[in-house]
């Protein structure tokens, strides 16, 4: 059984306590239903770039370990 620990999730205007195995699990909780993802189309890219969005380029995850 994994155990877990208390997390304090904080964002621009909400603090939330999470039970969780890891940070990332408390993050990945907090931000369900917050935001969504899939993968862009060529319409969405060129739309968004002319809108001067960049694209970000995420760091590789790494396993979960307790944090």
């Amino acid at each position: 059984m994994m155990s877990t620990r208390i997390y304090a999730v904080q964002g621009l205007d909400t603090f939330r306590l999470i039970e969780a195995g890891s940070k990332q699990a408390a993050i990945r909780h907090a931000a369900k239903g917050i935001f969504s993802a899939e993968v862009a189309n060529q319409k969405t890219l060129v739309a968004a770039m002319t809108d001067g969005v960049r694209v970000e380029v995420a760091t590789p995850e790494k396993a979960e370990a307790e944090e």
